[in-house]
């Protein structure tokens, strides 16, 4: 009987690790590993955030488009995205680009790490992404810091608010390089 019930336990075990493995899988998607990887490894990103914003802003939907315009995994704004293009030296750049995973992840990175340039603070970079530098510079303390209360954004704040929990899942996954 005692090596029945721990048998049966044993297969349990295994059972519940499969499944909280596929509900992780299902939930927090690693697609675009390749690119995520090379881009993040490029300007100098920490992969799980560059997942983080693709999965708050598009859900890993690369066709996706807003309704305020903006395009791909990473919802890239058209007019920041010619700014970008002309940076990374892409002359023949058109909006359709920003459909390409490849690149839009890419330019997604690039901007990122120009944010991070600009700021060095990763809430305040977080902040900038969705609502803009212009807006981000009225929620910082004297040092440089985001302070949370001052955003007055709401959508911001939401924006802010997903990006961390699904940060701390992909940093606490152990995505594998």
């Amino acid at each position: 009987m005692k090596k029945l019930v721990i048998a049966i336990i044993s297969i349990v075990s295994v059972f519940a690790i499969f499944l909280i493995l596929l509900f992780n899988f299902v939930l927090y998607p690693t697609k675009y590993k390749n690119y995520v990887t090379s881009f993040s490894e490029k300007y100098s990103l920490e992969i799980a955030l560059v997942y983080a914003v693709i999965k708050t802003e598009s859900n890993f939907k690369s066709k996706a488009k807003s309704p305020s315009g903006a395009l791909g995994l990473m919802q890239i704004m058209p007019s920041t995205a010619k700014y970008l293009a002309k940076d990374l030296g892409i002359n023949n750049f058109e909006e359709s680009m920003l459909f390409n995973p490849k690149t839009n992840i890419e330019f997604g990175c690039y901007y990122l790490n120009y944010l991070f340039k600009k700021f060095k603070n990763k809430d305040v970079v977080i902040c900038a992404y969705n609502a803009g530098e212009g807006a981000v510079k009225n929620w910082l303390d004297e040092n440089g810091n985001l302070v949370y209360e001052k955003i007055n954004y709401l959508e911001t704040k939401n924006y802010y608010k997903k990006v961390m929990s699904y940060y701390n899942v992909y940093s606490n996954n152990e995505i594998s390089v």
